[in-house]
């Protein structure tokens, strides 16, 4: 299915599949996002699975449960008047990539230079369980890595490497197993993604 379609439908890509979606997000929102994410909202000391990964990354959480939780946090996303901004671009998705869904949990991780990530699932739920990734930093180029990759664990061939270019929205199935790459040592910024934990709404 071509992805435009898939916009239109708000259906999601396979398991182990990756939809990219460019200039999808408002520049006046994109804007507005990257104002909040530069005020000093940040936590140092996030891991994406405690019981493993050995060093952390900065995070800030605006709504939902953990890893685990089922239950839909729109009610408490949409009261997080600090996180306006986030709530609009939910709001866009909702209406395109991520419709008939309901958010779980809604954050955003950032990494520096040295800040590395460990390839990880979501969750285990393979059918209906969805991850959308944000890029909200202002600029990036190329030779300031940080690109999300998709790997098969077994073998740890790459299937797929998204450059995090701003604005870029990332969609695929929570249960696919990928990874956040730290930023080169040439890279002056925070390498910032606004993440979405989704499921089909019963």
């Amino acid at each position: 299915m071509e992805l435009e379609q898939r916009e239109r439908l708000g259906s999601v890509p396979d398991l182990g599949d990756v939809d990219v979606v460019d200039d999808l997000v408002p520049d006046e929102l994109r804007r507005d996002i990257l104002r909040l994410v530069r005020k000093p909202i940040w936590a140092y000391g996030w891991k994406s699975v405690k019981s493993e990964d050995r060093f952390s990354f900065w995070h800030a959480h605006f709504a939902g449960g953990d890893k685990e939780s089922r239950q839909g946090c729109l009610a408490e996303l949409a009261a997080n008047e600090a996180a306006r901004p986030i709530h609009e671009l939910w709001e866009c998705l909702s209406q395109t990539v991520l419709a008939g869904h309901e958010p779980l949990r809604v954050y955003a991780n950032a990494h520096t230079y040295g800040v590395e990530g460990y390839v990880h699932t979501d969750n285990a739920d393979k059918e209906n369980y969805f991850t959308v990734v944000y890029y909200a930093h202002g600029i990036w180029h190329p030779n300031w890595s940080g690109e999300t990759a998709f790997v098969v664990p077994e073998t740890g061939d790459i299937t797929h490497a998204v450059y995090p270019r701003p604005g870029r929205l990332v969609v695929f199935r929570g249960a696919t197993p990928h990874v956040a790459r730290s930023p080169s040592r040439d890279c002056p910024e925070l390498r910032i993604t606004v993440v979405f934990k989704t499921q089909l709404a019963q």
